[in-house]
């Protein structure tokens, strides 16, 4: 009984530290704060998708972008409100009627970054959401970087984190063995392993968890995105 109520202790502990380092962390993730990369340098795919998961800040400053500039957007400048451009961009690519297209949105909206700017953001939303988090990039036809995060308060439980299944992956075994040289842990921040798609003209799907939680699904989309016509 006492070694339970110093274990819960331990617990409560943890996680008052985790609260308290919480207003630290009070400014959103912001994709565009990990790239150099300009709006006009992006697909209307990735461009689209980086709208519908953008945040205030991110929209404020980028819809007063002016006309003829690098990062002048003509859906964000005709927007009356961050609502209206998520609703609009979201409209246009259900109109590519893909399946899984959003899941694929997620990836799209974010693989212009490098492995390192993906690792940032990975590390900066997983600090505001614990559990196993999902990330990656396309690095060539057949080659995609999956980079993995997970943050749960010290303290509390050792997990492993693990594959439970995948198609369409050929090097399946070199991820299961950087979460073996991992090992348990209660939390570890950003990984990336490099993939291998067996057939580069289809899509991929990769199954993880991390200890008991609920299994995370990912879709790998295809090397090019699809064309849409701003």
């Amino acid at each position: 009984m006492k070694h339970t109520r110093t274990r819960l202790a331990a617990a409560f502990a943890a996680l008052a530290t985790l609260s308290l380092a919480q207003p630290a962390l009070a400014r959103a993730c912001r994709v565009t704060d990990f790239t150099d990369t300009a709006l006009s340098s992006l697909s209307e795919v990735q461009r689209l998708s980086l709208v519908t998961e953008m945040t205030r800040t991110e929209y404020d400053r980028l819809k007063a972008a002016p006309p003829g500039s690098a990062n002048h957007y003509e859906l964000l400048a005709k927007s009356a409100s961050l609502p209206e451009a998520r609703q609009a961009a979201h409209a246009k690519l259900e109109s590519l009627r893909l399946d899984n297209v959003d899941d694929f949105r997620k990836v799209w909206g974010q693989d212009f970054l490098s492995d390192e700017g993906v690792r940032k953001l990975a590390d900066c939303e997983s600090a505001r959401q614990p559990g196993l988090a999902l990330y990656g990039r396309p690095d060539a036809p057949g080659t995609f970087h999956l980079t993995y995060v997970h943050i749960t308060p010290i303290g509390i439980e050792k997990i492993t984190t693990r594959v439970i299944a995948s198609s369409n992956v050929a090097n399946i075994a070199d991820l299961e063995a950087d979460m073996a040289a991992l090992g348990p842990r209660d939390n570890y921040t950003a990984r990336t392993v490099p993939l291998k798609i067996a057939d580069p003209a289809k899509p991929a799907v990769l199954v993880l968890r991390g200890g008991w939680e609920t299994p995370r699904f990912f879709y790998i989309p295809v090397y090019t995105p699809p064309t849409l016509v701003p």
